[in-house]
């Protein structure tokens, strides 16, 4: 599919709330059975795991006394476009404060990959005809096709700083014992996860009370100018016969048509 870059004006919005409402607290299911970390819920016991049931996703977490088992059945097609496009990040640490310092990310997004090429990222996110260059467009496509062979490592020097962005094969993380998976044959995108509860993984965490999040963070993007609008609203007059004005599109507007989500649970433990 060939993405346009001037179809992010006109999308509704509503279609993409962005979500950031109060913080749950939940215990995890104990682990009566294994689990084999392939991105299938097939030996998941999808009635005592699911921990947050939303239209366009589903949330389960079981644990035993070594792992946190995590599994995020995306079953929205507007949502399972969002994390193609914009990557899908869990968060996981024993403070609240540094709860974004590390964070996870897979698939990490075709928007993300094209960090691997500074130029051609700085060109996407501020220029609007971008997209429209049969170059730029086969690009894309490529990095589609290479969309679910990488995990991106984002690293934060605490919860409110700047990020920084990396690329690592997933077996890299199972050094540490931590495995993650994805069923690409799916029609949408069930992520799963099994996270050393020792601090031994990428996050570090060990505790009984963990904070968990999860979040859908587009690019930051600056368009020159700042003045597109949607192509519904060029060249209608009002009641009066007036030309109306187009319509300003800011950066968090456009953060929001790609769906940007950022969700936050408090894990407890009952060992």
């Amino acid at each position: 599919m060939i993405f346009r870059f001037h179809n992010l004006l006109v999308i509704p919005i509503l279609l993409f709330v962005v979500s950031c409402g109060s913080t749950n607290q939940f215990n995890p299911a104990p682990l009566n059975s294994s689990i084999t970390v392939d991105g299938n819920l097939s030996d998941w016991n999808t009635t005592q795991t699911l921990f947050d049931d939303r239209d366009q996703a589903n949330y389960y977490s079981a644990y035993d006394e070594d792992f946190l088992y995590l599994f995020i059945d995306i079953r929205g097609a507007m949502k399972d476009m969002s994390v193609r496009r914009s990557g899908f990040t869990v968060y996981i640490s024993d403070d609240e404060e540094t709860r974004k310092s590390v964070g996870v990310s897979f698939p990490p997004g075709t928007f993300n990959l094209l960090r691997e090429f500074p130029g051609a990222f700085s060109s996407f996110t501020r220029e609007s005809d971008w997209m429209s260059k049969p170059e730029n467009q086969e690009l894309m496509e490529n990095l589609n096709e290479e969309l679910f062979d990488r995990v991106m490592i984002i690293q934060r020097a605490n919860s409110d700083g700047d990020a920084s962005y990396g690329f690592i094969d997933s077996s890299q993380l199972e050094v540490d014992g931590m495995k993650i998976a994805i069923n690409s044959e799916s029609r949408t995108i069930g992520l799963e996860m099994k996270i050393p509860r020792d601090g031994t993984s990428i996050y570090g965490f060990s505790g009984d009370n963990v904070w968990l999040g999860f979040a859908i963070e587009p690019p930051e993007f600056r368009i020159q100018g700042s003045s597109e609008y949607s192509a519904t609203t060029s060249g209608r007059r009002d009641q009066y016969g007036n030309r109306q004005r187009p319509r300003r599109t800011s950066s968090a507007d456009i953060s929001r048509n790609l769906g940007q989500m950022e969700r936050w649970h408090i894990i407890q433990f009952e060992d």
